[in-house]
């Protein structure tokens, strides 16, 4: 649609940014990355989550920042680890404060989109096997349970899992996440099977109690393009490349996580899911480059590739942008800047970058110059 040379997005269209809550809010001690990164050599330059950005105690700063930049949504995590630190006990102190988180962001005028695990597992589910164990998706159900009762009447929209596919992947057959195996292809199956099976659970649960509510989850959609016309990269040699020969695409920019990147391949990505019929939401896209140059023009150009497909027949509903502000991006350490806002690291000072900038004037505008 379009009005005055804007081009629009639906009305009601939702404009976030997402964070998960051991990326930024810090002193987060009891869950198995904290316990991942005292490992030397785990994380790039000795980075540690221990400040993190210092979210936990500043959320009201931060929310009053996305206001401004016209956000009528947040994606965020409740970390498992705070609100059950112990088997079966609960701290309602924890509870208290993500009551508080929540409620902020309702009075900033933001819909809370919450995500359930967002890579972390409290100790003592770890010590059991975490999510390689049997049993593993009913250990995570008394927590689902307890945020369903507690704040569920706070929460617009529900992600129950973060990306099980890269969880199950980075940390059984890349070794970059905890447990920080190599290799164990069997161990990536028992893992994305517990987390189906946990995502039918939760699911099941909050449409019981919140039946008119909006449940999913993040899932990592990777576009493969295959490298010759028969199709062939697989390598029975390379376990810890799920047995493929990957490279980046030639002629096409690479960001700083070393990944290939074109804003047209999520029209192409989103268009994979129209026969589904299902409402879409973006729940992460972003750029790590410190070039916020090239941030701005990857916005611009991925934006518009959103909107070409909606035009498609795709019912993409929401952007989320990963992420509202450069934080710890596990085991790449800070180094890695996806954030519309720039944390200095000594002061923890918060500064919008142009790119945030951009995006604030898009969510105004609910839409693309032509």
């Amino acid at each position: 649609m379009t009005e005055a040379g804007i081009r629009r997005f639906p009305d009601g269209f939702l404009w976030g940014t997402a964070s998960a809550a051991h990326q930024v809010e810090g002193d987060n001690r009891n869950n198995d990355w904290w316990e991942f990164e005292q490992e030397p050599g785990r994380i790039a330059h000795g980075d540690s989550s221990a400040i993190a950005c210092d979210h936990y105690h500043r959320y009201r700063e931060d929310f009053a920042l996305l206001r401004e930049m016209n956000q009528n949504a947040h994606r965020l995590s409740i970390e498992w680890s705070r609100i059950e630190p112990s088997q079966g006990e609960f701290d309602s102190r924890q509870i208290r404060h993500y009551r508080d988180v929540l409620g902020e962001l309702r009075e900033q005028g933001m819909q809370p989109m919450v995500t359930l695990h967002h890579f972390t597992s409290p100790l003592w589910f770890t010590r059991k096997g975490g999510w390689a164990a049997p049993g593993a998706a009913h250990a995570f159900m008394p927590f689902v349970h307890r945020v369903i009762d507690e704040l569920g009447d706070l929460i617009g929209v529900w992600c129950t899992i973060n990306e099980p596919n890269i969880y199950g992947a980075n940390g059984w057959v890349v070794g970059e996440f905890p447990p920080g195996r190599h290799g164990d292809i069997a161990g990536l199956y028992r893992v994305t099977g517990n987390m189906r099976r946990a995502h039918e659970l939760a699911y099941s649960a909050i449409k019981r109690r919140w039946p008119d509510t909006m449940v999913g989850l993040s899932h990592h959609k990777f576009l493969m393009l295959p490298a010759s016309e028969k199709g062939r990269a697989f390598d029975a040699r390379l376990p810890k490349e799920q047995f493929i020969r990957r490279f980046n695409v030639p002629g096409v920019p690479v960001t700083d996580m070393g990944w290939s990147t074109d804003p047209k391949w999520m029209r192409a990505v989103l268009n994979e899911l129209r026969p589904l019929g299902k409402p879409v939401y973006i729940t992460e896209n972003g750029l790590a480059s410190s070039d916020d140059e090239w941030r701005q023009r990857y916005l611009q150009d991925v934006l518009s590739n959103v909107l070409l497909a909606i035009e498609d027949g795709v019912d993409v509903r929401g952007y989320f942008h990963w992420t509202n502000m450069d934080n710890f991006e596990w085991a790449r350490g800070y180094a890695m800047r996806f954030g519309l806002i720039d944390v200095d690291r000594n002061t923890l000072e918060r500064r919008l970058k142009p790119s945030g900038k951009l995006y604030t004037r898009i969510a105004q505008a609910n839409g693309l110059p032509r």
